[in-house]
Order: structure tokens, then sequence, then C-alpha cells
């Protein structure tokens, strides 16, 4: 090889360095991202089946029997452990910025889900000494408003923060509802919050899905 053609290859060295760690970069990133998808099925699912079940066996004075409830807690249990199985293990290793966002993200499901729970215990005790029907639907709705509320706030949040579209719909997606359900109160409210809550969610995250394909992600 003559002077001139290695004179004319040195510029390309750097160039296709710099492709190799360009490329390395972008493996790496779509190792560790977070998709919405699969996050959007598993609370989708939760709801969409844990809200049916409330509402399939509501009584009409609002009563409820423990194991339906139980069961609706079962099923926001498994949604919970599912988001952190997914969430931690491409957490793993990145450094910086990524790794305090993502921090940051799971300590406020886990203090927002924590004071919701604490705030609504101390109100459904002070309801459970009125023990009227009245009394009884206030506590279904504040009980289930409370952790939409934080639902809502921390998918907005989300969306700001990773610049998801489908995350900041989804997220105002669930305040409006919650509106509805809380304005709306009984005997339809559960049927919202399962129809419209979870299979909104299952609707983005086709919707997440698609367009995901479509950029080549």
């Amino acid at each position: 090889m003559s002077d001139a053609s290695q004179h004319q290859e040195i510029p390309e060295g750097p160039a296709e360095a710099l492709a190799v760690v360009d490329a390395q970069r972008e493996t790496y990133l779509k190792r560790h991202e977070i998709k919405p998808a699969p996050l959007l099925i598993a609370w989708g699912s939760a709801w969409l089946i844990g809200y049916a079940v409330l509402a399939l066996n509501r009584e009409p004075d609002y009563s409820m029997p423990r194991m339906p409830f139980l069961f609706f807690g079962g099923c926001l249990a498994a949604a919970l452990v599912f988001t952190f199985a997914y969430i931690i293990p491409k957490a793993r290793g990145i450094r910086g910025r990524s790794n305090r966002e993502g921090t940051y993200y799971g300590w406020s499901w886990f203090l927002g889900m924590a004071l919701g729970t604490i705030i609504l215990g101390r109100v459904n005790a002070v309801l459970a000494t009125i023990d009227t029907p009245q009394a009884r639907e206030i506590a279904a709705l504040v009980s289930n408003a409370l952790p939409c509320l934080v639902v809502g706030v921390i998918f907005l949040m989300s969306a700001a923060l990773w610049d998801e579209a489908v995350m900041g719909f989804l997220g105002g997606w669930i305040l409006l509802i919650t509106v509805v359900f809380t304005v709306a109160g009984m005997p339809w409210g559960w049927w919202v919050m399962s129809v419209a809550g979870g299979g909104g969610m299952l609707v983005a995250a086709v919707v997440s899905t698609v367009v995901g394909a479509k950029r080549g992600v």
C-alpha cells in the first residue's frame, strides 16, 4: 500500500471508531431501555380484571365482601411486583443521570403509594364508624380516587422525564376517568375504571408497540 493510500485512510480511522462507539452505545441503550408497553399491559390487565371483580360483587348498600377486595389488591400487587422485576434489571449498570432518574422514579411509586395507603387507612377508619350506605360509597370513591391520582401524576411525570407521549396521554386519561368516576359515583364507577381505565392502558400498550416498531425500537 502506497504512502498516498495510507494518508487517505487516516481520516477514516476516527470516523470508523466513532461509528463503532455509536453502535455500541445504541445497543447498550436498547438493552437498558424501559419500554412502556410491558408496564401498560401489566397494569391494564390488573385494572381490567380487578375492577370488574369489584363491580360484580358490589352490594346494593355499597358494602363489599372481603374476598373481592383481596383479589383486587392481589391484582395490583402482582402488577407492582412485575413493575419492579422489569425495571430493576434494566437499571443495573446504569450510571449518572439515567440511574438517578430511575431511582427517583422508583421511590416516587413507593412513597406515593405508601402515603396514599396511610391516608386511606385513616379516612376509612372514620367512615367505618359512621357505617351508612352514603359513608360506604364515599369510602369507595376516596379509596379509588387517591391511588389513581398518584398513578396519573407519576405517569405524567414519566412522560416529561422520558419524552413518552403515550405515557403522557395515559396519565391524563387516568386522571380524567377518575374525575368521571368520582363525580358520577356508584353503581357504574367500577365498570368505568375497569373498561375505560384498564382497557385504556391496554390500548395504549398496543399504540406504544406500533409506534416503537415504526421507529425501529
